[in-house]
């Protein structure tokens, strides 16, 4: 056990490094001039977006160009997936290389049954978590359950976080934008919801409010994959 937990520690931690690295190197591509390197990572769409792709290749199996909806263009970009890189993601039960263009994703090769077991994936990491604690309020119109995945921070959201912790003082709230709460409603964490997530080498459960995310928690670093909290700049991208 000890080696998996470590095995899930040292991916979890160089996806972010790269997920950083993705954000530098795409900023910089000039638009008629895109980086078309291979990524390293897994993507998981929406399920709104996965639904749109099954629906289209059961109806046209030939078809590869796919478009997506602004936000979810937009939550890639944030994660450093923008025009001409490469990245692989869960179709169905099957694992699919895409490549992002300019209004979505396009289809490279279907790789087959997934493989990548151990590989997270942004921006929710689907390894099912148990809440470690619980919370009592009710307030009517918010949703108090527990959403049932870990999410990955984006960059900008992480150092925020990472502010708040190094405060020493965990009361009061991280602000969100407009943009980033839209994103996390639409993989599912709504206002009220708790949900796990990793800042300075450990776990967090943190809730969403209506003022931004409030972070309930900071768990042992053991209990938990680790995030690290800062970000390097030596390892390379792979083709």
């Amino acid at each position: 056990m000890k080696g998996i937990e470590k095995m899930k520690k040292t991916t979890l931690a160089s996806i972010l490094v790269l997920t950083s690295l993705l954000i530098g190197v795409s900023g910089v591509a000039a638009h008629s001039n895109h980086d078309h390197s291979y990524t390293g990572i897994k993507w998981e769409f929406t399920d709104q977006t996965k639904m749109n792709i099954n629906e289209k290749l059961n109806k046209y199996p030939n078809t590869i160009s796919f478009g997506l909806s602004r936000l979810e263009n937009k939550i890639m970009d944030q994660y450093g997936v923008k025009d001409g890189r490469i990245f692989d993601a869960k179709v169905g039960n099957k694992l699919v290389r895409f490549q992002r263009t300019v209004s979505g994703i396009k289809i490279l090769k279907h790789i087959g049954t997934e493989r990548a077991l151990n590989v997270v994936s942004l921006p929710v990491n689907k390894v099912a978590r148990v809440i470690p604690t619980s919370t009592t309020e009710i307030h009517v119109g918010h949703n108090h359950s527990h959403f049932p995945y870990e999410w990955v921070f984006s960059e900008k959201i992480q150092k925020r976080i990472e502010r708040k912790i190094k405060s020493g003082n965990l009361n009061g709230l991280v602000g969100l934008s407009k943009f980033e709460r839209a994103e996390l409603n639409r993989y599912g964490i709504q206002t009220g919801m708790t949900f796990m997530s990793f800042a300075m080498h450990s776990g967090l459960m943190n809730k969403l409010t209506s003022g931004g995310i409030q972070i309930v928690e900071v768990l042992a670093p053991d209990q938990v994959a680790a995030l690290p909290s800062s970000f390097g700049s030596s390892i390379s991208l792979k083709n």
